[in-house]
């Protein structure tokens, strides 16, 4: 019992890398399981359709918060004062209240905008609400930046908790009570944003108050915008064009396609690029705080390395699976009516898995001050994947559209995963060996359940793919010494041993 309250508490340590990222992962792996358990009955209470205008407006949603404090709370994490950061994230403040102001008023021509983005008139109704839910949004992502500095990661974890939970059970409640359709998704959403942002502003507060925070002058405030320029300038198109890059089939789909294809991909992208985007933002959360340690103590190269191989390892088997037996899997979850999402998903899970993997990793862009190449990757990555979708949806052919904008998806997340290991000094050997180590340790699981998608029915899939799942991170565990205390194997990095 002792040796297991010391593992646990090793585990979880507040310092270091492993024991942050742990600690964000242990509210993502409990909103993970829920969220999971209730899409089989989201599914089964709402449409296709509701999925899909559900998914335009979350998505638009997306692309504003991406634009709406010009990537200045990203800031928040570089000066060594408390005081100078607090007045970066008062500028951050300023800007997102008018550039929300000015989204408010744009709203009142709600039907003139959707003509504009070519979408179906379905989603002008809920355009008004964009404004409201983009200042929660971003409130709560100030409140996380400095939650973050100050690595008040337990808080973070419960916001985001609240947040997902409270999404979950609003969008059940109303679904099965009320016939609202895609609003219920909108409600549930909005419903989540406001108690995930209510979490955050009370956890941020307190902090403040404790330290007796003065506001800052208009020349601090200028001063904090100039040094820190490249945010707006580079930064930001960057991450907009990123934003726009995850989310464009969304908002393509449905002028080529309408909304059920939508909502098919809107459920494919959920099943494997959500779950992985969350480890992603927790490794992330962690990894510009302890990246720009590592930066300043000349070991950037190892630590980047280490985290790269375990992004690997974490998406390298959900995406081989879902490449494998997707139809069978999602027939089986969500219902015989989504199985074409399934077929969507195999197309998609390398795109989705290389994704997941080189977002957390672009932090290196902001540790380096390498903003003005990010950008030039974004707007590569962009017209490369809008090529492919308007070819693509050109023909009328759904499949060949996926096939398309997933060749350039995985292309451009490539193209960018190389360019962040060569800014890092990261050796392209020795990451390339990742995948193929991780790739030859889950072919055999893999292909077992591969073997029994077309001879038992959709449960014993289902289940072959739960104890194939364990088995394989059971082996990697194993193999690799990863609980906390192990050392001597070759896949351990020196800054791992260090960060424990």
């Amino acid at each position: 019992m002792k040796n297991l309250r010391t593992w646990i508490g090793q585990l979880y340590a507040r310092e270091g890398f492993r024991g942050p990222v742990m600690t964000l992962l242990s509210g993502t792996a409990v909103t993970f399981v829920i969220s999971y358990l209730a899409l089989p009955v989201l599914t089964r209470l709402f449409t296709t359709q509701a999925f899909g205008i559900s998914d335009y407006f979350i998505t638009i949603v997306s692309v504003l918060t991406a634009l709406a404090a010009l990537r200045y709370e990203e800031a928040v994490m570089l000066p060594e004062r408390d005081q100078r950061a607090r007045t970066v994230l008062w500028l951050a403040g300023i800007v997102t209240i008018g550039v929300t102001a000015i989204v408010a008023v744009a709203s009142l021509w709600s039907r003139e905008i959707t003509s504009l983005l070519g979408a179906p008139q379905e989603i002008a109704p809920w355009l008004w609400l964009v404004a409201p839910v983009l200042l929660l949004i971003r409130f709560g992502k100030l409140a996380e930046a400095w939650l973050t500095r100050k690595r008040a990661f337990r808080t973070i974890t419960g916001a985001e908790a609240t947040n997902k939970i409270s999404t979950i059970s609003s969008r059940i409640g109303l679904g099965a009570g009320t016939s609202l359709g895609a609003g219920g998704l909108i409600g549930g959403f909005i419903a989540g944003q406001a108690l995930g942002a209510a979490y955050f502003g009370a956890a941020l507060l307190h902090r403040i108050k404790a330290a007796s925070v003065r506001r800052p002058s208009m020349r601090e405030l200028r001063s904090v915008a100039q040094r820190y320029r490249r945010f707006p300038l580079y930064a930001m198109p960057s991450s907009l064009l990123n934003t726009v890059l995850g989310r464009l089939p969304v908002l393509l789909l449905p002028v080529y396609f309408g909304w059920e294809v939508t909502g098919l991909y809107g459920r494919a992208f959920t099943a494997l690029a959500i779950p992985l985007s969350l480890i992603g933002t927790a490794v992330s959360q962690v990894f510009f705080v302890d990246g720009a340690i590592a930066y300043r103590e000349n070991r950037l190269a190892a630590f980047t390395e280490n985290v790269h191989a375990r992004l690997v390892m974490v998406g390298m088997f959900p995406c081989m699976l879902l490449v494998a037996a997707g139809p069978e899997l999602f027939a089986f979850v969500f219902g015989a009516g989504w199985r074409a999402a399934g077929v969507y998903e195999q197309y998609l899970a390398c795109w989705f898995f290389l994704s997941a993997v080189a977002s957390p990793l672009t932090r290196l862009f902001d540790i380096l001050e390498l903003q003005r190449a990010e950008l030039g990757i974004s707007i590569g990555s962009f017209l490369l994947l809008a090529a492919a979708l308007f070819w693509g949806g050109n023909t009328g052919n759904v499949l060949l559209t996926m096939g398309l904008m997933a060749g350039a998806g995985a292309f451009a997340r490539i193209f960018q995963i190389v360019a962040m290991l060569k800014f890092a000094e990261v050796s392209l050997r020795r990451a390339g060996s990742a995948y193929i180590r991780y790739a030859l340790i889950a072919l055999p699981p893999v292909a077992c359940v591969w073997l029994v998608r077309g001879i038992w029915p959709a449960w014993a899939v289902a289940l072959t793919a739960i104890v194939a799942g364990a088995a394989y991170l059971g082996f990697v565990v194993w193999r690799e010494r990863m609980w906390p205390g192990a050392k001597g194997t070759p896949a351990t990095s020196q800054s791992d041993e260090n960060e424990q």
